[in-house]
């Protein structure tokens, strides 16, 4: 990591983690298979505890940066979300525009990153549920009739 990174993670672990993400040159923009663009561009990272939300906010929109000039003149999206059932935050980048992220379930666009990263420091603990929390499902039927509630994503189009 440069002096210049160093700066932006501002000695968070989380910031550096998520700075990490530009040292992988495997992370390219593959429009011709989503697939292994999803899998290779999606990384996951677990919360320690009291996390540095303006360290890892400035940590996202370096990477944000460095991504738009490493794949100028290419359409692209970079995205990030709590993942509550594995308490990690996670990134990733998609050719697709930022209205057609490639997740199975009910997600809402956000252009504000605190809505993220709020999610995830609220969370006292990660990667696990309250047990007054879970509900019991009777079969598939009342399974198909729950809808879940959707989550907040943010999505910046490489400029």
């Amino acid at each position: 990591m440069s002096p210049a990174t160093g700066d932006v993670a501002a000695g968070d672990p989380l910031a550096g983690m998520v700075l990490s993400y530009l040292d992988d040159s495997e992370i390219e923009l593959r429009p011709d298979d989503p697939e292994a663009e999803c899998r290779m561009n999606t990384w996951h990272y677990s919360l320690p505890i009291g996390f540095d939300l303006a360290a890892v906010a400035a940590a996202l929109e370096h990477v944000v940066r460095q991504l738009s000039k490493r794949h100028r003149g290419r359409s692209g999206t970079f995205y990030c979300w709590y993942d509550e059932q594995a308490g990690q935050l996670r990134c990733s980048l998609t050719s697709k525009p930022a209205d057609e992220l490639p997740f199975g379930g009910r997600y809402r666009r956000t252009s504000d990153m605190t809505d993220v990263l709020c999610l995830a420091a609220s969370d006292t603990q990660p990667g696990s549920i309250p047990r007054d929390e879970l509900t019991e499902v009777q079969g598939p039927a009342e399974l198909s009739q729950q809808t879940p509630e959707s989550f907040p994503v943010w999505a910046v189009t490489l400029s």
